[in-house]
């Protein structure tokens, strides 16, 4: 017999994070904050304290198991997970303890934030706003496939 939920569109929730995963994370993230910083060769420059998800993945043993692509992604999730206390944001080089920051990657963290979620707003609603020139007042079944909006700058 086969599998019905394959049928009924369901998706399955991801593995949930545990706490001994982010006690690791942050284990591995606490002894880089104490290390030298060295730069090995064929790998990029990284600001002291900072680890990138690959080398995380490696000092948490992911790489025997899993790809480097999956493990960097299950990186990302424990790390989601065990914020604020681990600090990663978009542009950021890496991941560190909050409690090795210093003030000015804390407030660029913040910034980091706002300016992507205030960006993310903003094509919100430009799509809404597309939309509703699209639909409003027209009617359309839904397998009608939606124009291309027009480009305003």
């Amino acid at each position: 017999m086969i599998d019905g939920t394959a049928e009924l569109g369901l998706k399955l929730p991801a593995p949930a994070v545990t706490p001994d995963e982010i006690e690791q994370l942050v284990a591995v993230l606490d002894r880089a904050a104490k290390e030298p910083t060295v730069t090995e060769p064929g790998r990029r420059k990284r600001p002291p304290g900072w680890l990138y998800a690959e080398e995380i993945a490696e000092r948490m043993g992911m790489l025997a198991d899993e790809s480097l692509d999956q493990a960097v992604r299950w990186v990302r999730k424990i790390a989601s997970a065990a914020a604020p206390a681990v600090v990663s944001f978009p542009g950021s080089p890496g991941y560190k303890l909050w409690q090795h920051c210093t003030v000015e990657e804390i407030d660029h963290c913040i910034e980091a934030f706002e300016s992507q979620g205030r960006d993310m707003i903003k094509r919100a609603v430009l799509y809404r706003q597309a939309y509703h020139r699209r639909f409003r007042g027209a009617r359309q079944d839904s397998t009608t496939p939606a124009a291309a909006p027009t480009l305003v700058p």
